[in-house]
């Protein structure tokens, strides 16, 4: 019985390299096509330009050349308007921040999973794309709401945030129920 070594170097599978100059040969061969394509592009979009450009121009031109007409002038007035509006519209777009894109539903399932005895919610207010928070609520006993201030703070949500109690008082007509309201800015700039 013969028996053959199969991890004999004739056997092992050849692995080929590039030498390092054929890399490097490829690499200023990617930089080349790279740098021409950017080249490309940016000619083709200065001719664009020039393009819209004269346009533009001729545009102008041919509107100096009409009769002046006073219908002509207040469609082109309205036009003029329009075309202001929608600049106002898209530099507004463009150059605000418009604050909580990912919605409000993790503020609010944090805020129901708060659960202190005698503590309940009546009102809440999500300002500035939700980066101000103001709460109102009610406790039967007013020691219950510092518990339930420090049960905010310790959620995932609202971890490491400052809350300020801006009212706490006890209504005349019922000496039982202690309302209260609370404030937060989520950038950590909290009010005390």
């Amino acid at each position: 019985m013969q028996q053959i070594n199969l991890y004999q170097a004739q056997f092992k599978p050849k692995k080929v390299v590039l030498p390092p100059r054929q890399m490097l040969l490829i690499l200023l061969l990617v930089l080349i096509i790279l740098s021409v394509m950017g080249l490309y592009s940016a000619k083709r979009n200065s001719t664009f330009k020039q393009i819209i450009s004269q346009q533009q121009q001729h545009t102008i031109q041919q509107i100096d050349h009409i009769t002046e007409s006073p219908l002509l002038n207040a469609e082109l007035e309205k036009l003029h308007q329009q075309q202001n509006e929608k600049t106002k519209l898209l530099d507004y777009l463009t150059h605000q921040d418009f604050g909580n894109q990912q919605g409000f539903s993790e503020t609010l399932h944090s805020l129901s999973k708060q659960q202190i005895s005698n503590v309940w919610l009546t009102e809440f207010l999500l300002l500035n794309g939700g980066q101000s928070i103001t709460l109102q609520g009610k406790s039967l006993q007013s020691s219950q709401i510092p518990l339930y201030i420090d049960s905010l703070a310790e959620s995932d949500h609202f971890h490491g945030e400052k809350f300020s109690v801006f009212q706490l008082q006890q209504p005349k007509d019922n000496k039982n129920i202690y309302t209260f309201k609370l404030n937060t800015d989520k950038n950590g700039s909290g009010r005390d």
